[in-house]
């Protein structure tokens, strides 16, 4: 570590202990009894109550004799925290409730720049195919969930993206046997966004297919992509639909217990 991160590690520790005194007090405490409840200097306190307010952690509670309260940031990361919560519980009971995927693998990502988070996953009840590890990051051009995120994105946005992540920069094919291309790739997202649902055909891992469908919040907004996937069977073509399909369906299912309706 640097000299400035040791230095800032105290002062990140102490912002926390003050939002936890600030959120536990029956009326805003103003910076002076915040120094003194956490015997904390008082010139330091004041600058970090500054840079805590400036920052939207704290706001200042008119009427309170210049105390504070928790301020808009921290709602607005309650928020996120209470959507994906809902969002991965909504996974959780919909994959238990359709015996249809048992065979599979089925996996929740969302995108974050130009790779996939997998936010959780419920292997095969077969033992078949592989499983994805919560927190888990891959190259979103190379799975079918993010292929499917992106070939949801509008016209505007996807251009947006294409200029921060261009086709140069992308990473090697996970699966060194798999020769993919990105124009091959970009093809792929333009037939996602016709289909509803995109595949990786072993770039992830050689000899697994996965099949995926986009999830969409109240708003309408994509919020994630839904997967399924096992060893690639010998019946391939005529699995193809099935799996397909399946996605599909229960990448909609999901989408309805968040609130989303159809036009």
């Amino acid at each position: 570590m640097t000299t400035k991160e040791n230095e800032s590690v105290p002062a990140l520790r102490r912002a926390v202990r003050i939002l936890d005194l600030v959120g536990s007090q029956p009326t805003p405490p103003n910076a002076a009894e915040i120094a003194r409840l956490l015997d904390l200097p008082r010139s330091s306190t004041h600058g970090l109550i500054g840079v805590m307010t400036e920052l939207g952690l704290l706001e200042s509670a008119a009427g309170h004799a210049s105390g504070y309260r928790l301020g808009p940031r921290l709602l607005d990361w309650a928020a996120h925290v209470s959507s994906r919560q809902d969002l991965i519980g909504a996974f959780h009971h919909v994959v238990g409730s359709n015996p249809e995927l048992a065979p599979y693998t089925v996996s929740l990502s969302t995108l974050d720049g130009d790779e996939v988070v997998y936010l959780a996953s419920r292997a095969s009840e077969r033992g078949l195919g592989v499983h994805y590890s919560v927190g888990l990051h891959l190259p979103a051009v190379y799975t079918a969930t993010g292929k499917v995120q992106l070939g949801a994105m509008d016209r505007a946005d996807f251009r947006e993206w294409l200029t921060l992540y261009p086709l140069p920069a992308w990473p090697p094919v996970p699966t060194a046997h798999n020769k993919i291309t990105p124009s091959e790739i970009m093809e792929e997202i333009r037939i996602a966004q016709n289909d509803g649902y995109a595949m990786d055909d072993g770039q992830i891992h050689l000899g697994v297919w996965c099949f995926a469908a986009a999830v969409h919040d109240s708003s309408g907004n994509t919020v994630a992509g839904l997967g399924i996937s096992q060893p690639k069977p010998a019946n391939a073509e005529k699995m193809r639909d099935v799996m397909a399909r399946l996605a599909i369906s229960t990448a909609a299912e999901l989408s309805a217990r968040l609130g989303y309706r159809t036009a």
